[in-house]
């Protein structure tokens, strides 16, 4: 089960207590249909990679940008009507990679809109003694990237109405390409790849105009809901 939460920080400051009274307000079980009934079994933390984009970033300023390993919390609850246990997650937690969703959306962004390659992005992101392994950015893109082509109209009209709404008629064909050459070679790699791009427009097209943190933290929180319905959101993928 998921629970909505912006990031790491407003979710790990979060007691036991706070989040159970959370849970019962909110979840429903899916064995017996009732609710307010859960209670606390078992707290835990998983390691994932969070993105941190300062409040007056500008788009190039890569130096400033840190992708940083973070302890999350993770509670396991139990119906005590039907004896159902589940584990608890926050909505930016993401079946399939060990990135959260924020860092996922801004790599993706970045690697598509920039020269930087997936080599080039954990070395400019990471601390020099903490650096993520260029493999998983590929499998978390590209696995976004096949879920979304791969997705049913449903996921596919969602984009296409959030683009909508960020993009003017005016704006939604640039007279120049907001994006460069394309970086994949094999078909299946540029059909995960114009999803991407499909998904990313309004940011790519946009990221001059407006503050950027601001733009990017609102655009991402419908999007969250968008890829909710994502079945797997991440899919397994192999590195060519």
């Amino acid at each position: 089960m998921y629970i909505i939460s912006e990031n790491c920080s407003s979710w790990n400051s979060k007691n036991s207590k706070n989040i159970l009274n959370i849970i019962n307000a909110e979840l429903e079980c899916k064995l017996c249909s009732s609710y307010g009934n859960f209670s606390l079994v078992k707290q835990y933390s998983i390691w994932r990679w969070e993105i941190d984009i300062p409040y007056d970033w500008e788009y190039g300023q890569w130096e400033r940008i840190r992708l940083y390993p973070v302890q999350v919390n993770i509670f396991i609850v139990k119906c005590e009507i039907c004896g159902k246990k589940y584990r608890v997650y926050p909505s930016f937690i993401i079946k399939g990679t060990t990135l959260t969703l924020t860092a996922l959306i801004f790599i993706a962004f970045v690697y598509e809109t920039s020269g930087l390659s997936l080599r080039k992005i954990p070395q400019k992101f990471c601390y020099e003694n903490n650096i993520i392994a260029h493999s998983t950015i590929y499998k978390a893109i590209h696995g976004l990237g096949k879920s979304i082509a791969d997705s049913d109209n449903k996921i596919r009209d969602s984009i296409k109405e959030l683009k909508n709404r960020y993009l003017p008629s005016n704006k939604e064909e640039p007279e120049v390409s907001v994006w460069p050459p394309e970086k994949s070679i094999y078909e299946h790699t540029l059909r995960r790849e114009t999803a991407l791009r499909e998904l990313l427009l309004p940011l790519a097209n946009l990221r001059f105009e407006y503050h950027f943190c601001t733009l990017f933290y609102k655009y991402i929180r419908p999007l969250k809901t968008i890829l909710s319905g994502l079945d797997p959101p991440i899919s397994i993928i192999y590195t060519k």
